[in-house]
C-alpha cells in the first residue's frame, strides 16, 4: 500500500505562521490564548510562532487584555510598518485614488478632474498617488501595490489598453511599466478593466452568490465581466466581455425588413437617452431618465422600462447560452439606476426570449464600483505580500535550526 510522506517541519511552520498572521489581519489584536483557541495550535507552538514573527518585525505587542477573568495577557497585532496598497479609478472625466492598509481600510484619498492632471498616464498616476498619500500621511515609498481600473481591455502581453478612444494617453504600449518607472519602482502596478473590478466588488459584497456570475455593465458603453468560482475570465488578450460589438438583427418599426445593429447601438447610453425621449421621459443623462422611470408608476415609464428590458434581454440570450451564469448583475450607471424595476423586467424578458435563462439582479455596490474592486484587489495583494514574508521567516528559521546539533523540529500542524 502506498503511504503518503509526512508533512515536512518547514511546511508545518510555514502553515502555522501564515495561519496566525491571517488571523491577526482578519481579527485584530489577539492574545496567545486567543490564537491557540482559534487556530487549534498548542500554546507552546503559538509562542514559537509569535517569537518568529516578532523577531522579523511582522508582529508587535499591542497592549494587554482587560475585563477578563484572571491575569491580563499580552495582545499581539500585525506590525504598524506594513506595506500599503493603492486603488485608482480613471474615467473620461476624472480620476480617483484611495490608499488602503493591510485590512482594507482607506487611509488616504485624492480625486481630480482629468483635465487637471498631467497628460502622461504615468505622471497622472504619480500625481494622484502623491496627493492620496499626503492626505493619509503615508510615504509613497510605502505603497507596494497599485491597482488601476480603466474603461478598456488590458492586454498583459503588450502591456497596453485597447478600446479606450476617450483616454488616448492611457493606450500607450508598456503602460504598467511606464507607471512603475515613474514611481521609481516602489510599486508593482496592476491594470484591469473597470467592469472586471466592479464584479470583484460585487463578489465581495455578496460572497454567497452562485459560482458563476456575470456583471452586465450598462452605461455610456456596454461591457461584461464573468467570475468563474473566484477567477475572472479575461480571454487570451484581455478582450473577453466586449459585448457591445455583438451583432443583433432587429425588425424595423412598421416594416417587414430587418436591420443589423450592434448591442451597443440599442442599450448604450445614447440609445437609452433616445428611447427615453420617445416615451416622454426627460433626464440630463440616460441614467437620470432611467432612475426617474424606475421611481414612477405611469404607463409611459412602464413602457420605457419594458422596451429597455427587452433590448437588454436580446444580448443576454447570447451571453446566457454561452456562459450559463447563475446570476447576471445589472451594473453601470444605467443598470444601477434601473434597480429592481429594470432587473425584474429584464429577467421576465429573458425567460420569454429563449430556452435558457438566468437570475437577473441589480448591483448592490455603492459609490464607484471599479474603485471598490481595485481596493479589494490592492488589499489582497498586500496581504499576500505580508504572508509571503511569513513564509520567508519560516524558511530562515528552518535553515537556522538545521545547523544546530540540538535542533528538534516542531511537528504540530494546524488542525
Amino acid at each position: 500500500m502506498a503511504r503518503s510522506n509526512p508533512a515536512r517541519p518547514t511546511l508545518l511552520r510555514a502553515l502555522n505562521d501564515r495561519s496566525v498572521l491571517e488571523l491577526l489581519i482578519s481579527s485584530g489584536p489577539c492574545s496567545r490564548a486567543d490564537l491557540s483557541r482559534l487556530t487549534g495550535l498548542s500554546k507552546p507552538t503559538i509562542a514559537e510562532v509569535i517569537g518568529r514573527l516578532e523577531e522579523s518585525a511582522l508582529v508587535r505587542g499591542a497592549g494587554e487584555t482587560a475585563g477578563r477573568p484572571g491575569p491580563n495577557g499580552r495582545l499581539y497585532d500585525v506590525a504598524a510598518n506594513q506595506p500599503v496598497g493603492a486603488a485608482v479609478s480613471v474615467t473620461a472625466g476624472s480620476a480617483r485614488c484611495e490608499v488602503v492598509d493591510i485590512r482594507g481600510r482607506v487611509i488616504g484619498t485624492a480625486a481630480s478632474p482629468r483635465s487637471a492632471l498631467p497628460r502622461s498616464a504615468a505622471q497622472a498616476t504619480k500625481s494622484l498617488l502623491g496627493s492620496a498619500c499626503a492626505s493619509g500621511r503615508v510615504l509613497v515609498s510605502a505603497v507596494t501595490d497599485v491597482v488601476i481600473g480603466l474603461p478598456g481591455s488590458y492586454d498583459p502581453e503588450s502591456d497596453r489598453v485597447r478600446y479606450l478612444d476617450r483616454l488616448p494617453e492611457w493606450t500607450i504600449e508598456h503602460l504598467a511599466t511606464s507607471i512603475a518607472t515613474a514611481l521609481h519602482h516602489h510599486s508593482s502596478v496592476t491594470i484591469d478593466n473597470d467592469v472586471n473590478l466592479a464584479l470583484v466588488a460585487e463578489r465581495s459584497a455578496a460572497p454567497t452568490r452562485p459560482v458563476v456570475m456575470s456583471l452586465l455593465w450598462l452605461g455610456a458603453g456596454v461591457g461584461l465581466a464573468t467570475d468563474m468560482d473566484g477567477s475572472l475570465y479575461r480571454g487570451v488578450s484581455g478582450g473577453a466581455g466586449e459585448i457591445g460589438y455583438i451583432p443583433l438583427t432587429l425588425a424595423a418599426p412598421g416594416r417587414s425588413r430587418t436591420t443589423v445593429v450592434e448591442f451597443q447601438d440599442v442599450v448604450g447610453g445614447a440609445a437609452v437617452a433616445r428611447l427615453a425621449r420617445e416615451h416622454g421621459i426627460s433626464g440630463r443623462r440616460a441614467a437620470d431618465a432611467v432612475a426617474r422611470a424606475a421611481a414612477a408608476s405611469d404607463p409611459g415609464s412602464a413602457a420605457f422600462l419594458d422596451e429597455l428590458a427587452h433590448r437588454i434581454a436580446l444580448g443576454l440570450t447570447i451571453i446566457v447560452a454561452v456562459l450559463d451564469p447563475g446570476v447576471v448583475v445589472l451594473g453601470g450607471d444605467i443598470g444601477r439606476a434601473g434597480g429592481e424595476a429594470l432587473a425584474s423586467r429584464t429577467s421576465k424578458a429573458l425567460r420569454s426570449s429563449g430556452r435558457l435563462s438566468s437570475a437577473v439582479t441589480p448591483s448592490i455596490v455603492t459609490g464607484d464600483p471599479a474603485l471598490a474592486g481595485a481596493r479589494d484587489v490592492a488589499t489582497s495583494l498586500i496581504v499576500e505580500r505580508l504572508l509571503n514574508g511569513a513564509d520567508s521567516v519560516s524558511a530562515m528559521a528552518n535553515a537556522t535550526r538545521s545547523t544546530s546539533p540540538h535542533h528538534q523540529p516542531a511537528r504540530e500542524a494546524l488542525r
